[in-house]
Order: structure tokens, then sequence, then C-alpha cells
């Protein structure tokens, strides 16, 4: 199936961010969640899950409007309910870039 920008689903590093509230934004559980997750940590752990994404620079997440680290379209191929801890687990596996 190709991807389809229209219909992937949209993932803000903020999901992962353990520092951040379930009210801040973050949207997996503290167990699976990373200090300052960095867009390049979510490429990898999307890609290490063999998906397709697309990645929109200079966007920012709503709540952090200042904070434009981009957005990544990440291809709809399960809920997004099983999609976010998936892809917290493999976070954790993530070298931080320098």
């Amino acid at each position: 199936m190709a991807f389809d920008a229209d219909k992937a689903w949209v993932l803000w590093p903020e999901y992962f961010d353990i520092s951040r509230t379930r009210s801040e934004g973050r949207r997996v559980i503290k167990k699976l969640a990373i200090s300052e997750p960095q867009m390049s940590m979510l490429i990898k752990a999307v890609d290490k899950l063999g998906l397709q994404w697309k990645l929109e620079e200079s966007k920012s997440y709503p709540a952090a409007w200042w904070n434009k680290q981009g957005l990544l379209l990440v291809e709809n191929t399960m809920p997004k309910s099983q999609l976010l801890p998936k892809v917290g687990e493999m976070l954790r596996t993530v070298p931080r870039s320098q």
C-alpha cells in the first residue's frame, strides 16, 4: 500500500516527553516516555517499526508554538492507540543524537 499523507497519523515529539503531563500533551504512559524527545529519535523509532513516514519541518505543537521541531506523518496501518505505545517502546532503545 502506498503512503498516503492525508490518511497518516500525526506524531509530535511532545507525545513522548516525560516532563509533560497528560493535559500538557503527553500521550503515552510515563513508563514509555523519555526526557526531551527529538524528532530524529522519533524518525529512528518509526523506521525500526518498518513504517513509512514523512517529516513536515517548521511545524510546532500548538501548546509549544515557539518550538518548531516539526511533525511526523506516519502511515496508518494500525489504530493510533496501538501505534503510540510501540513508538514509545522503540524510543527507549534509540540512541540520542548529538
